[in-house]
């Protein structure tokens, strides 16, 4: 995989460096922000599909595993686990019989209570501007962009987030619309109806901790000079692998037949890039020379 980075030459980030990130922090990332999404949702995973582990458990009277035992002993359990392998990646102990376990998803419940405590009316936002005009102008600008990005619903996702991972990032994607305004060569002064139009455009998209390989600046931490995302897409397509009476038999498509794509974005300051499979499929500029995540 290699990747083309001439728009971001000035700027001094390097292929092999993004490459480091993409195939190996990358997956460090997602397996350590993996279990605690585990955790949260306490997935439960049937027998048939964990391995050598899952004789372990069809002995059991719950012939199934879930998200909250990979903290529990091996005693308990029967199975030990590989850290490298992830929550389901248990294997059998000898010797051990399996114990009856009952999990009760206690963590989600609470997250629960405390999205809906802190977010459980609409949100307002109140201009301190002296203008009144201008006061009343910008707090409508501020909830239409939030209400195009669902209202209540964005700040409850991101409470969610928030308190799985520890912290949530914001991806200010401006639309097209606002690119053609910035870019354009013409310029007029904007009325508020224009504003507002131009302000539903506005994407605000919750970055999952796992996909999250921000850049910092090497002589500040603080500073984060190039945000990079990589994560895996499901596309609308199968490989084609095996024949109608293969699936017949094995009872349906396999895992593996569902074709995704590795996608990997990297924004700075200057320029964006977007990446599949490798691939550059698209680029830009960003005029107004500030990182869009908050």
């Amino acid at each position: 995989m290699g990747f083309e980075l001439h728009i971001f030459e000035e700027e001094g980030l390097e292929s092999e460096f993004v490459k480091w990130l993409v195939e190996q922090r990358s997956a460090e990332v997602q397996r350590h922000f993996g279990l605690f999404w585990e955790y949260y949702t306490n997935k439960m995973m049937e027998t048939a599909t964990v391995g050598n582990a899952g004789r372990k458990v069809q002995e059991s009277g719950r012939p199934y595993l879930q998200g909250q035992e990979y903290g529990l002993p091996a005693r308990i359990t029967g199975l030990v686990h590989n850290p490298a392998a992830g929550v389901f990646g248990g294997a059998a102990v000898r010797d051990i019989q399996r114990k009856e376990i009952v999990i009760e998803n206690d963590i989600a419940w609470r997250v629960g209570c405390g999205v809906d405590l802190l977010f459980g009316k609409p949100v307002s936002f109140v201009s301190r501007s002296p203008d009144a005009q201008k006061r009343a102008d910008i707090e409508e600008i501020i909830r239409v962009v939030f209400g195009a990005n669902g209202g209540i619903g964005f700040f409850q996702d991101m409470a969610v987030l928030g308190s799985v991972y520890g912290f949530v990032d914001c991806f200010v994607r401006p639309g097209e619309k606002i690119f053609e305004k910035f870019t354009s060569q013409t310029h007029h002064k904007f009325t508020i109806e224009e504003v507002l139009r131009l302000a539903q455009a506005i994407g605000l998209e919750l970055i999952e901790a796992p996909r999250a390989l921000p850049v910092l600046d090497e002589d500040d931490y603080r500073k984060i000079r190039f945000y990079i995302q990589h994560f895996y897409k499901d596309k609308n397509s199968v490989s084609g692998k095996g024949s109608f009476l293969q699936r017949l038999l094995t009872g349906g498509w396999k895992k593996d037949e569902i074709k995704i794509c590795a996608v990997t974005e990297i924004v700075s300051a200057w320029a964006w890039q977007r990446f599949e499979d490798g691939e550059l499929v698209v680029e830009g500029h960003i005029p107004w020379s500030f990182l869009p995540i908050f």
